[in-house]
């Protein structure tokens, strides 16, 4: 059975790989649970490169060394074997049951999620920090599916200190996108990161001297070229669950790891522009007792 831990992890670092580290991922890929066994001398002996370059490419992955890597690859594919039975590595089929179906999402959606945590950068994190923290105006951009990501994101960060904006016409987001400057943040959403106008909006945007993060689950898009910042989004998905389902839900989670940071970044200030959304809102509602 394929190991879903160390292909997530492969994956989510790809853009980071040189030229050699993209052939050893793939030899890792190829040895998959074998390199568990395995010491790094017998590694480099297979791979052909050096035990140096080996040893480099785990702490890349963000591993102390290569058996703590070990250890977490055993023990995430002891983990996946147990819960095999109801997830989607063995997808749904037409004899399961309601409830089984049920269960084989719910698994499939934990395992997606533990494995945000893998491909995030603690410096990563703190450099999107810091280009949203550097700006007065955030956008928030996507097509399609990605749109409806982009849009949510959008109803979260209304509630901080910044300035929001969201378009959905995809000419009206190309067109806005001239007029922006080095005091504005775009988020640009593309799963497939194939999508022509984000691709397009992500350059305008970028020549307007914008500050861009991209947010897609392919790796070699050329959306990224033009992104100061990236998070990839990988999930494996079966044969009925497409982008627009496991994959969405992880875009949505990043986004609320991101809003929450900001939130308590400034406390105080962020509970001033809660206040003031919850007083703007009050004739709207039927009691003061809701949630913004």
């Amino acid at each position: 059975m394929k190991n879903y831990y160390l292909t997530h992890l492969l994956k989510s670092k790809s853009p980071l790989f040189s030229e050699t580290e993209t052939k050893l991922s793939k030899h890792f890929l190829e040895l998959d649970k074998e390199l568990i066994n395995m010491t790094i001398a017998n590694v480099s002996e297979v791979t052909g490169v050096s035990q140096t370059t080996v040893f480099n490419f785990v702490k890349k992955l963000g591993f102390s060394g290569f058996q703590e890597f070990k250890i977490a690859l055993a023990t995430n594919s002891t983990n996946e074997v147990r819960s095999s039975t109801y997830t989607a590595y063995s997808d749904i089929t037409d004899s399961d049951s309601y409830y089984t179906i049920a269960q084989k999402i719910v698994s499939f959606n934990i395992d997606s999620l533990q494995g945000i945590l893998h491909s995030l950068d603690e410096l990563q994190l703190e450099n999107i920090i810091k280009l949203i923290s550097g700006s007065k105006t955030l956008h928030f951009f996507g097509q399609g599916g990605s749109s409806i990501v982009a849009y949510d994101a959008y109803h979260k960060f209304l509630r901080t200190k910044f300035l929001c904006n969201y378009i959905g016409d995809s000419h009206m987001q190309l067109s806005y996108s001239t007029k922006l400057s080095k005091d504005d943040c775009v988020f640009v959403f593309s799963h497939s990161g194939q999508s022509v106008h984000t691709i397009s909006l992500a350059k305008v945007a970028k020549e307007s001297g914008a500050k861009i993060i991209g947010l897609t689950g392919n790796p070699t898009s050329s959306m990224l070229d033009y992104c100061d910042e990236q998070l990839i989004v990988y999930s494996e998905e079966s044969k009925y669950r497409t982008e627009s389902l496991t994959s969405r839900i992880l875009y949505l989670t990043l986004i609320d790891i991101i809003y929450s940071i900001i939130m308590f970044m400034d406390e105080g200030e962020s509970q001033l522009t809660m206040d003031k959304i919850r007083l703007a809102l009050k004739d709207a509602k039927t009691t003061d007792d809701y949630i913004v």
